[in-house]
């Protein structure tokens, strides 16, 4: 009877796995974009078609992540004030996007909450700069400027009191309309901010709720009649905790999302960039702070051209017509006005002036002409490039020397251009689905794996020993099981405010907000501690363990050591505080629970070894 109910708490377990897994791989792998979602571009066929003429195109600017920092003495302060003189200065741009991070938010320790110094030296380079006698400055919240916030009222939320957007929207997320002779186009900020929002690591991951969703869909809504819509965040759409089908519709009929956060991954994946379904492109941006960069995005006869340019790289080059087939967006562009064009059109930009423009496409070397602003045009006949993929490139040189170079790919008959693999494969995986679905998996699977070692019987088993001895395997059971439900940990989440942390979210404040990185935290705890802590314990009680070799045996002393030395670090590293590293049953307590069981299996195994040689 004993082993019956064993072996129907088994399947109940594995029964549970497996839906866990499956409705998990369902949310993060199904995607079907919504029927009549998308709204195609009219007129594809109609003029204007781009000529040589000074007309139908309008550029703006991307900034993100600039981290201004009290502890790293303002440096970043200094990079922002040449952007916003002599970079706009040259540039000129209609709109400027910074999409978050606008500050650190940090001490050297890590440890994080908001500087009122930071915050004043951002509004002050703004303001000393002039920008908004330049150009329209819209900013928004990142992650680090929500660090230690607890309410959006709170006197701690400096961004109302500091930034430009705040001052013409009062709101977080906020509609802006560009209004053209030639048409109008909108800029919709989208701000995901967790609130309240926690202290670092915990704030990683944006959220937006029914609420949110219904207000950005509204948001939607008013942009209906624009020429083309514009999304902007700090985060990228994998990176928030949200419907993603719903917002994924919300968001079909625009062109293009921009945003930052990841900061290319330190580098290595520069050109992170994604193709959503449907067609809009997700743009992620490298960091200000370290990489210098920004990106320049162009409506040229309402196609979309984009380069990503490091700050000091003169001249600033940008082919707008025609426009590179990686970026291609058939269904949102008028595509056809590429083959109607009569000039092939580039923006180039220096302080110094530019000194010539130079065109190669076809075999053929042509000079572009300067028609004002800083558009250049040179005449061709995309008849000679009607199929396939052609490449253009484009030299510009200013009057102090500098040059710079662009090239890119061009199709006249949509032939698209593969995105990297691994870039949209960031932008398009719902990390947090996919974290959610990966603890689920490694947690169920080592629960999964004790009961079927104890229904094993006499089947062998590496963790057979560890089974028959319930004194050890019980209190280790019930702490790998309470992992995945109980709080890990009641922490200053807040400055003065304590909150519960659990691998499904933390709560704080009133409020549950939903886990995300808590569950990379927690497979990375299942697979760094509790599975070596499981097999270490169960290798300790295996009979005839000292006729293994002297070597195997300190090899396994050792790694065990480290892995307790290393579970040690990251709970001195916590940042909730000291009572977070008391008060902490899933993390702290069960470091002295394991190594109390490791000795005891010692012991244990001592003893009944110096039994075997009396005998």
């Amino acid at each position: 009877v004993w082993l019956a109910m064993q072996g129907r708490c088994l399947v109940a377990v594995l029964s549970s796995a497996l839906l866990a897994w499956l409705l998990n791989f369902c949310e993060f792998c199904y995607y079907r974009e919504p029927k009549g979602s998308l709204r195609e571009y009219s007129n594809k066929n109609q003029p204007p078609f781009p000529n040589g003429e000074l007309e139908n195109i309008v550029w703006f600017l991307q900034i993100s992540d600039i981290h201004i920092s009290v502890n790293e003495g303002l440096r970043t302060a200094t990079d922002l004030r040449a952007f916003c003189s002599h970079t706009l200065d040259a540039i000129r741009p209609a709109v400027v996007m910074a999409t978050g991070d606008l500050t650190h938010g940090k001490y050297a320790n890590g440890f994080s909450r908001q500087f009122q110094e930071e915050w004043e030296e951002y509004a002050r380079v703004l303001r000393e700069t002039g920008v908004e006698g330049k150009t329209v400055w819209l900013d928004l919240r990142g992650n680090h400027d929500s660090f230690d916030v607890p309410s959006p009222d709170h006197p701690s939320s400096k961004f109302q009191r500091y930034s430009s957007s705040w001052r013409h929207h009062s709101t977080f997320s906020y509609h802006y309309l560009l209004n053209t002779s030639f048409g109008a186009y909108s800029f919709l900020a989208m701000d995901a901010c967790p609130s309240p929002g926690p202290r670092r690591p915990y704030n990683f991951f944006g959220i937006l709720d029914d609420e949110d969703l219904d207000a950005l869909n509204s948001m939607a809504l008013e942009a209906t009649s624009s020429n083309h819509t514009i999304w902007l965040s700090h985060y990228p759409s994998s990176i928030i905790n949200t419907d993603h089908q719903r917002l994924r519709n919300i968001m079909s009929s625009s062109l293009a999302h921009v945003c930052g956060h990841l900061h290319t991954l330190g580098g290595f994946v520069p050109n992170m960039y994604g193709r959503q379904p449907g067609g809009r492109l997700e743009l992620e941006l490298g960091d200000f702070r370290f990489m210098k960069m920004y990106r320049i995005l162009a409506l040229d006869h309402d196609l979309l051209s984009f380069a990503d340019v490091e700050l000091g790289q003169w001249p600033v080059v940008l082919v707008t017509n025609p426009k590179d087939a990686l970026y291609l967006l058939p269904s949102h562009e008028p595509t056809d006005r590429i083959r109607q064009s009569s000039h092939i059109r580039i923006l180039a930009f220096s302080p110094y002036g530019i000194s010539s423009v130079k065109v190669w496409v076809g075999g053929r070397s042509l000079v572009a002409q300067h028609v004002g602003g800083g558009l250049y045009t040179v005449p061709w006949d995309p008849a000679d490039y009607a199929h396939g993929l052609h490449k253009i490139s484009v030299g510009a040189e200013d009057f102090a020397g500098h040059s710079h170079k662009a090239s890119h790919l061009f199709s006249l008959d949509d032939t698209l251009v593969p995105l990297q693999t691994l870039s949209e494969w960031i932008i398009l995986t719902d990390f947090r689905a996919l974290f959610r679905m990966a603890f689920m998996f490694v947690w169920f699977s080592l629960i999964s794996s004790l009961f079927m070692a104890w229904n094993c019987g006499g089947r062998q088993s590496c963790l057979n020993p560890l089974v028959r001895r319930k004194e050890v395997f019980l209190p280790l059971l019930f702490y790998i099981v309470y992992y995945g439900i109980g709080p890990w940990y009641v922490g200053e989440l807040l400055e003065g405010v304590y909150g519960l942390v659990f691998v499904h979210g933390i709560a704080v404040n009133g409020y549950f907000i939903s886990g995300s990185l808590t569950y990379l935290a927690g497979v990375l705890e299942v697979l760094l501690f509790q599975v070596p802590a499981v097999l270490y314990t169960s290798w300790l009680l295996t009979p005839g363990r000292s006729t293994f070799p002297h070597c195997y045996a300190v090899s396994c002393h050792a790694v065990f050591a480290a892995v307790c030395i290393f579970k040690l670090y990251t709970f001195q590293s916590n940042p909730y505080g000291m009572v977070a590293k008391v008060i902490s049953p899933g993390l702290v307590w069960p470091l002295p629970l394991v190594v109390v069981l490791s000795w005891r299996s010692f012991v244990m195994s001592r003893r009944k070894l110096t039994i075997a040689d009396d005998n």
